[in-house]
């Protein structure tokens, strides 16, 4: 008998994650446009990609999440990592996301394999926990969620899914990356009748379901990662969302367990205009 195999498990950032919908580069100000008559005849044919029904379902749902105030959602998910063969093994996790701004953010996830971890923000700093292994890294940051999930992805390269639909500049960031969208099917097998919506970007196609009863809150979404090799998937579906929770501002402060151990954090080093160097060791 073979002896067992390692698989290879990833750091595929499910919606680098959200920033899927968007492209890599989440968070960044598009380039100027290309206002040439040349380029105004190009992209005319692109502007007839966006199915006009489509996009009104999607920003109703995009000014929903941007414009709340606070929401609570369980997000289970699977994505696929691909091994050195070629083979797709599929992972899983389960996240519990309380938001409540402008500066107020808590994300409790389990991966498949038991793995457990924590990221709150609580508008003065940013804590990572490890609790399979009782470590915690913290780094001093004041601001919004929205100014912390961008350094939470972009700097210290945490795995926060779906990060975009935390934003509330979500709706900007749609149009500007949308290249195509359609509208599917009216789904009525999905937990409750939803509006099926297909679309891409430059990296990426996504699907999504959008609720058609009550608000137009996301109930699942599949995205494929078609730059990458053997365009591996992220899935997600969502459920017990709640647009009104109780959130008190003790909910979302970090308390490390006893013994656990504070390690330093890793930022990424960016270069500016000039040379010098911006970001270190915390």
């Amino acid at each position: 008998m073979n002896g067992p195999r390692w698989l290879i498990r990833s750091a595929l950032c499910p919606m680098l994650c959200a920033f899927a919908l968007v492209g890599p580069a989440f968070g960044a100000e598009a380039p100027p446009p290309d206002t040439s008559p040349q380029a105004v005849e190009q992209n005319e044919p692109q502007d007839a990609l966006i199915d006009d029904e489509a996009m009104t379902v999607l920003e109703r749902m995009a000014d929903t999440l941007a414009q709340a105030q606070r929401f609570t959602v369980t997000i289970r998910a699977s994505y696929d990592v691909v091994q050195d063969t070629g083979e797709k093994i599929t992972f899983g996790e389960r996240r519990a996301v309380t938001l409540n701004r402008p500066d107020g953010l808590r994300v409790e996830a389990q991966e498949s394999d038991g793995r457990r971890s924590l990221v709150t923000f609580d508008g003065k700093a940013i804590s990572v926990f490890n609790a399979d292994e009782n470590v915690y890294g913290q780094i001093e940051r004041a601001g919004t969620i929205d100014d912390a999930v961008r350094y939470l992805v972009q700097d210290l390269r945490v795995r926060l899914p779906l990060a975009l639909l935390l934003v509330s500049t979500l709706p900007d960031e749609l149009e500007q990356r949308l290249q195509a969208l359609d509208y599917v099917e009216r789904d009525t097998l999905t937990a409750v009748p939803t509006d099926h919506l297909a679309g891409r970007t430059e990296d990426i196609d996504f699907q999504i379901w959008i609720a058609t009863e009550g608000p137009p809150l996301p109930q699942r979404v599949t995205i494929t990662y078609k730059a990458d090799e053997g365009e591996p998937q992220y899935r997600a579906d969502f459920s017990d969302w709640n647009l009104n929770p109780d959130v008190q501002p003790a909910q979302l402060a970090f308390h490390p367990l006893d013994g656990a151990e504070r390690i330093p954090v890793m930022v990424r080093v960016r270069r500016t205009a000039a040379g010098s160097s911006e970001g270190a060791p915390k």
